[in-house]
């Protein structure tokens, strides 16, 4: 609702530089929901981006998880680094995965949730992003951010170091469609983004709007492999308003697990 989530005690830079290769980095603190998902191995290795949206729950891309278990995973929490857990930031195991029943590669319902282990306390750099109303639509152009730590040279491999941002704005599903050449179903989400070349973000990560009073997760990005976008390619995302009643408060709210598997693989 507004009230407890969707807040930024450390103000983001929302000016935009259209020179950026791949949007800009943060302000470290400013995006307090970005998680980075990590294999739970030696020498953990990223595997993408989630936000969270609640003391235990992440939200994240299904295709992200595909042959994961729970406890293959750790959660990176109010971080800026992506190799480094800085004072602040704090990384928690996975107790389960709940991987969307229905999902199909590459685009439909592509969306998954992680509870943490523990409950996370709440910090100036850590908290929660605020759930759309279900099936809210926002109008075409409105402008939306997407955090990330995508790669940030052209032609390299590299994922940036620290967390990025790039602004991009709601593109109508029927553009999105004619530019795909595709039947993308009505539950993903495309943006368009003029503001100089972009790399996308990593796969799982938030793409945010601000109502004016809070930060909203409106969508999860989706698709395959991470891959640089000409300026004029639509970047996809999961639509989150388009999951809430079907999926992810069934899943949060559900009281035995005959309810969680109702809507969830879990893993």
């Amino acid at each position: 609702d507004g009230t407890n989530c969707g807040k930024t005690p450390i103000a983001p830079d929302l000016y935009e530089d259209d020179r950026i290769y791949g949007g800009k980095e943060a302000v470290p603190g400013s995006w307090p929901w970005h998680t980075g998902v990590f294999t739970n191995e030696v020498f953990s290795k990223h595997i993408c981006s989630g936000a969270l949206i609640s003391d235990r729950h992440v939200v994240t891309a299904a295709h992200c998880l595909l042959r994961k278990t729970a406890k293959m995973l750790l959660v990176l929490l109010g971080a800026y680094e992506r190799t480094n857990v800085e004072a602040g930031a704090m990384s928690l195991k996975v107790a389960e995965i709940c991987f969307h029943k229905e999902y199909k590669a590459p685009h439909t319902n592509d969306i998954a949730i992680l509870t943490l282990k523990e409950a996370v306390n709440f910090t100036k750099t850590i908290g929660p992003v605020c759930l759309p109303k279900d099936m809210h639509e926002l109008p075409e152009n409105t402008d939306a951010y997407v955090t990330g730590w995508g790669r940030y040279k052209a032609g390299s491999d590299d994922l940036s170091p620290r967390l990025k941002q790039l602004r991009t704005r709601m593109m109508s599903h029927k553009t999105c469609n004619d530019d795909y050449d595709a039947g993308l179903p009505e539950s993903v989400l495309c943006t368009g983004h003029d503001y100089g070349s972009s790399c996308k973000g990593d796969s799982g990560g938030p793409l945010v709007w601000n109502s004016g009073t809070a930060w909203y997760l409106e969508g999860v990005v989706s698709g395959g492999p991470v891959e640089c976008a000409k300026p004029d390619d639509p970047l996809l995302f999961t639509k989150v308003s388009h999951q809430i009643d079907t999926f992810i408060l069934p899943y949060i709210q559900a009281e035995n697990e005959t309810q969680k598997h109702s809507v969830c693989k879990i893993l």
